[in-house]
């Protein structure tokens, strides 16, 4: 299928599976057409998605700028999703790091012929069984604040999109194929495989 470069411009974006009616959304509320949905050659869980737009479409500067906009929100998107528990996280690996460190120490002065070691790797394989249990409790507080902290950043995001979305579907013609002319179906996925027309 050879492009028309005068007349169109043309869009090429990977889009993980799950997300791909999303995305698809939000690129036609900018004017996007499919061209071509294909599976990623590299990993098994993305899309290869090929679009175009009319390269004279009415409010271009203006549409550029809430698809640059609409962009930066989708991509916070997955690094909010991806960093959600960051912190509680590395707060349990110290945590049990140190309750390693006091076990070790612990069981070492335990072996030891002195009563008073003795007693001290007691209290300090005590503290490590404490800390443990400490790191599970504190993971599991942690992990739910920045669980609901991370839903509103997703919620914010997601109006965020949805607004731009809108004030994009204000922006192109209802028809922005047909208006430039194109009248024959865009081709669609056919396992895979673009399909041809004609």
């Amino acid at each position: 299928m050879s492009k028309d470069y005068i007349n169109y411009d043309y869009l090429s974006v990977s889009v993980k599976s799950d997300q791909l009616s999303r995305i698809l959304q939000c690129y036609r509320a900018l004017g996007w057409t499919e061209i071509t949905t294909e599976d990623d050659k590299q990993y098994y869980d993305m899309k290869y998605v090929r679009l175009r737009r009319p390269h004279k479409i009415p409010n271009k500067d203006r549409l550029q700028y809430l698809q640059v906009r609409m962009e930066r929100a989708i991509n916070s998107l997955v690094e909010i999703t991806g960093n959600a528990h960051v912190k509680s996280t590395a707060v349990a690996v110290f945590i049990v790091f140190v309750a390693v460190c006091f076990t070790v120490l612990g069981l070492w002065l335990v072996m030891s012929f002195s009563d008073v070691l003795n007693f001290i790797g007691w209290i300090c394989v005590g503290l490590s069984l404490a800390g443990a249990v400490l790191s599970v409790i504190l993971c599991f507080v942690l992990r739910r604040r920045e669980r609901k902290i991370a839903t509103g950043k997703i919620i914010e995001k997601l109006r965020l999109t949805q607004a731009l979305i809108e004030e994009a579907i204000e922006l192109v013609p209802v028809d922005t194929e047909k208006s430039e002319g194109f009248d024959d179906p865009a081709p669609q996925e056919v396992n895979g495989q673009e399909a041809v027309n004609g």
